[in-house]
């Protein structure tokens, strides 16, 4: 069900920078699975290894689409999970956030929470979310987005993951 109403609420956003949902299926071993937008091109961490793919519109881009979620009019829809890998390099070069499976609804009649830490996210992760671990689950927050934008930034300008040593 926490699934369903995901998909749900992802097929309602509608911008340039957020990956379409194209819909669900459950074909696959009787899981649920998400059907999007083919994007060849993978994920920004990977396309700006290329030296010659410059990071600058990507940031924006990623920026766009964080205001976007973050303007939405029933409450902000937090990302929880930003960085290079979930965000996508569309045919004509433009960056798409993805992997909303680990997003918080805040307002929301499909308020979801997961782990920051299960997709790994840490790097990524401001510092008063860290520094209540292992306490409590921290949940996402807006401004948590927006610092993880900056490591999102220094990530694909450096070409390496954030403390990286």
């Amino acid at each position: 069900q926490r699934i369903l109403g995901e998909a749900c609420a992802w097929s309602k956003l509608k911008h340039p920078n957020i990956l379409g949902l194209l819909g669900i299926t459950v074909d696959f071993d009787l899981a649920v699975s998400i059907v999007t937008n083919w994007v060849e091109r993978g994920n920004a961490n990977h396309y700006v290894q290329e030296r010659d793919n410059d990071p600058r519109p990507l940031v924006k881009d990623i920026a766009l689409g964080l205001r976007y979620l973050h303007s939405r009019p029933g409450g902000p829809i937090v990302h929880g999970s930003l960085r290079g890998e979930n965000v996508l390099i569309t045919d004509d070069g433009r960056a798409v956030l993805t992997d909303f499976g680990l997003s918080f609804l805040y307002n929301s009649a499909f308020a979801m929470t997961t782990s920051p830490l299960a997709g790994g996210t840490l790097r990524w992760m401001a510092p008063e979310l860290v520094s209540v671990m292992p306490a409590e689950d921290p949940q996402p927050t807006v401004e948590g987005d927006i610092w993880a934008l900056g490591m999102t930034a220094l990530e694909l300008f450096t070409r390496k993951l954030p403390y990286h040593n």
